[in-house]
């Protein structure tokens, strides 16, 4: 069993009754989705919903994330990062490389060829291989974004089993210009966290303003909190935790980490308006996000937006 699950699905979790499996569409299908999906995957106003629906539930029965229960794969996280536009794109456009690591159904990568990006330098990994062929059900791009560009691997593996799976023998160590880690870290506790920078940390290039970069869910104050059921307990029975962060907790995982690898870092974190939240928008993005009932949401939730620079 991979790491990054310490056990099967836990029972009931696939359960359509959990209140963060949206049954209908709403405000997650937001202009930019329509527009993505309409110019870039041709798919026509009359299927779009059905269509959706249909991923959907395939993506459900692969693993029910409450992420997919609510649509998030039509959200396009990394667009809404306040780096896209002055320095993601410019940077790709100009020939950089780009890993997402939980990628999902690869929404963030075709939002990047949509906007200009060459499809040839893009990456993306998660733990599923079969969210590869279900991203082109999707997204319907097979002929322009080559099937060797997705890489089904557990950065949680042991070391061994890490460095000879897929992203270390393809891409390789300090290949990665922009390694985007969109709503995934906070998947983890604290001691799984640091384990997953130093390994994001081996696959960022050694260019001096190579950048990883994302958001996830924060919270004002830092710690380990317990997971809801269904996923409360590991196989074991032993209780599971993430650990959210502020922004100076956040700063301290990355200084830890750097500190490991020997690598220098600057990292800046900043925690979503508590209005922006409340009003279900991210900020200088879609508006049109209204509040749901969501996994990970809390009082003090909020989202953190980051990015974590070599120097």
């Amino acid at each position: 069993m991979a790491k990054m699950l310490d056990g099967p699905v836990p029972q009931g979790a696939r359960s359509v009754s959990w209140p963060w499996y949206h049954h209908l569409l709403t405000s997650e299908l937001t202009p930019d989705a329509k527009k993505l999906l309409a110019s870039y995957s041709r798919v026509s106003a009359a299927e779009v919903e059905a269509h959706i629906y249909s991923v959907r539930d395939k993506a459900w029965g692969i693993f029910p994330w409450p992420c997919v229960g609510e649509f998030w794969f039509l959200s396009f996280g990394l667009a809404k990062h306040p780096l896209y536009k002055s320095m993601v794109l410019p940077r790709l456009k100009a020939g950089h490389t780009l890993l997402d690591i939980g990628a999902c159904l690869g929404q963030d990568l075709r939002k990047c060829i949509f906007d200009g990006a060459p499809a040839t330098n893009l990456y993306a990994s998660d733990l599923f291989p079969e969210y590869e062929e279900l991203a082109y059900e999707l997204w319907r791009d097979q002929d322009r974004l080559p099937p060797c560009h997705f890489f089904a691997d557990d950065i949680l593996a042991d070391n061994a089993t890490f460095t000879s799976g897929p992203i270390m023998t393809h891409l390789g160590p300090a290949s990665i210009d922009i390694i985007t880690i969109t709503m995934f870290l906070h998947l983890f506790n604290y001691e799984n966290q640091l384990k997953v920078a130093t390994r994001i940390l081996r696959l960022l290039s050694s260019r001096p303003g190579s950048i990883i970069l994302g958001s996830q869910a924060g919270s004002i104050d830092f710690g380990e909190q317990a997971l809801k059921p269904p996923f409360h307990r590991g196989e074991t029975g032993v209780k599971r935790t993430v650990f959210r962060h502020n922004p100076e907790s956040f700063e301290c995982l990355w200084r830890e980490a750097g500190q490991a690898t020997g690598v220098p870092l600057k990292v800046s974190a900043v925690l979503q308006a508590p209005a922006d939240l409340l009003a279900g928008a991210d900020s200088s993005f879609d508006t049109a996000i209204k509040k749901r009932k969501r996994y990970l949401t809390r009082s003090k939730t909020r989202r953190l937006y980051f990015s974590v620079m070599r120097t």
